[in-house]
């Protein structure tokens, strides 16, 4: 199949699955989707940003980045970086190839 030889196709399925794995409360899965997506790690300790992508109100868990809990736009925002860069690499492959 066509789609499976895209970046963009297995960026988005591995997103799906990390925030999925941070929806159902996998701790090492919050990890991945806050510390290592550079957009949202800077995102989510902007000022503006951090009431409606962090649950700030949830102080008991503000001690520890892995107990984070993230709302849904952080999914949103997540998803789309996953997207942008899968849709990147497979322009740049489709470049090298046309030469």
């Amino acid at each position: 199949m066509f789609l499976r030889r895209k970046f963009s196709f297995w960026f988005s399925i591995i997103s799906i699955i990390i925030c999925l794995g941070d929806y159902l409360g996998i701790e090492i899965a919050n990890i991945i989707l806050v510390r290592l997506n550079p957009i949202i790690d800077t995102l989510i300790f902007t000022k503006p940003f951090a009431n409606w992508m962090v649950d700030v109100n949830n102080t008991e868990w503000a001690a520890s980045s892995i107990l984070i809990s993230v709302r849904f736009p952080t999914y949103i925002i997540h998803f789309g970086t996953f997207l942008i860069l899968g849709l990147l690499i497979d322009y740049l492959i489709h470049i090298f190839k046309q030469k």
